[in-house]
């Protein structure tokens, strides 16, 4: 008979996830909110539940007996997992508490601090009125930031004190947990540094530029390899395995976003699962293995001895998320010429006729890319920007 999996959700980040668990032989039961995910299709059975609900997950769990839970490309989605996995026994997961640690800004740059891992420093507040009194005293520009939210929701730069009180209240709006955190804003170039650790060692990674143009908290394009890592990745592995050390991980992935302020990175953000945008997609080809597959295995409990541990950095890769340039509804989509000389795949989440609300975060489909050079790819994607991709109504 065979084992069966509780996956958390089915979205177009989770399809890497759910195509290794059937390489691997499971069956598959695949939850969430929303019917009709593009991964869907390919599970055996789907049940609409909410996988931020710990308890209902929990519930489901031990209803269809399952053998493993495999989380999602969401935060929430690595709280439910863990939780899940702590009650029943199930392998795979840091425990419950080293999750909420990780993946809750304020708990995580407490850590962080108590222990020399390079971080900006930072405040945390659970009342507004706490919030605006000691930004009234700060040194400006600031950023605000919900502890608990991914995709940038919530995230702001407070550039004047009289601006503070608002971006303060809408960080709290966003926050589920009403937790948010205050600190300097550290200008430089963004970047990612995604690991990948066994036996609490870093034995692959993969790295990238951030760019965020339409918005500027949520990553629009991700060009790889990082033009610094060479210069970062000694220092960056250093601290992720301490980081592993001393929480005793489990294998698995290991990001961690950066900031290159002058000649240190100060990592601003880290998680323990799949990344958005579909990152592995490039990643992949960079790195020349399945970062889905092995992370699969990793939160199934199986064995990652066999890890491909010679990878390289090879060649130059890219996303970019097609997103609109203003809200209504989609009339059409149109691949720019100077794009198709590079592009690889599209992969398309809506269509023409669907609505946009909220043009800065809903992604419409994303451009997978491979280019020659790092001069090209910087030269078509960032220098001659375009956003001309979705006609709206």
């Amino acid at each position: 008979m065979k084992k069966r999996v509780l996956l958390l959700c089915a979205s177009h980040n989770d399809l890497g996830l759910i195509k290794a668990l059937r390489k691997l032989g499971y069956h598959i039961i695949v939850t969430g909110n929303i019917p009709g995910l593009p991964g869907e299709k390919y599970a055996d059975e789907y049940i609409q539940a909410d996988y931020s609900d710990s308890e209902l997950i929990l519930k489901i769990a031990k209803e269809k007996k399952i053998d493993v839970i495999c989380q999602c490309c969401n935060d929430f989605g690595v709280y439910t997992a863990a939780y899940v996995a702590e009650k029943l026994g199930l392998p795979g997961y840091d425990s419950y508490e080293t999750t909420l640690l990780l993946h809750n800004k304020d708990r995580f740059k407490k850590f962080a601090l108590q222990h020399n891992i390079s971080t900006p420093r930072s405040y945390d507040f659970t009342s507004i009125k706490q919030a605006v009194e000691w930004a009234d005293t700060a040194q400006y520009p600031l950023i605000v930031k919900p502890v608990d939210c991914s995709a940038g929701n919530g995230v702001q730069k407070i550039e004047r004190r009289e601006d503070a009180k608002r971006a303060i209240e809408e960080a709290f709006e966003k926050s589920r947990q009403k937790r948010i955190i205050l600190e300097r804003f550290v200008s430089g170039t963004q970047h990612g540094f995604c690991t990948f650790i066994c036996n609490q060692k870093v034995v692959a990674y993969s790295t990238n530029n951030e760019y965020s143009i339409i918005n500027p908290y949520r990553v629009e394009i991700d060009t790889f390899p990082a033009d610094n890592y060479k210069k970062v990745s000694t220092c960056l592995i250093t601290q992720i395995e301490k980081i592993a050390g001393l929480l005793k991980l489990k294998d698995g992935i290991f990001h961690l976003q950066y900031i290159m302020e002058g000649e240190t990175p100060q990592i601003i953000e880290v998680m323990r699962r799949i990344l958005g945008n579909m990152y592995s997609v490039p990643a992949n080809m960079l790195n020349g293995f399945d970062w889905d597959y092995w992370e699969t295995r990793a939160k199934c409990g199986l064995s990652c001895e066999n890890f491909p541990r010679s990878m390289q950095q090879e060649g130059f890769y890219a996303y970019k998320t097609i997103l609109a340039g203003k809200n209504g509804t989609i009339k059409n989509i149109s691949i720019p010429k100077s794009y198709e000389k590079y592009l690889l795949e599209t992969f398309y989440v809506k269509k023409p006729g669907d609505k946009i609300q909220n043009y800065e975060k809903e992604p419409i489909g994303f451009m997978f890319l491979i280019f020659p050079s790092n001069q090209k790819m910087r030269q078509i994607l960032i220098e001659n920007y375009q956003n001309n991709i979705v006609e709206i109504d």
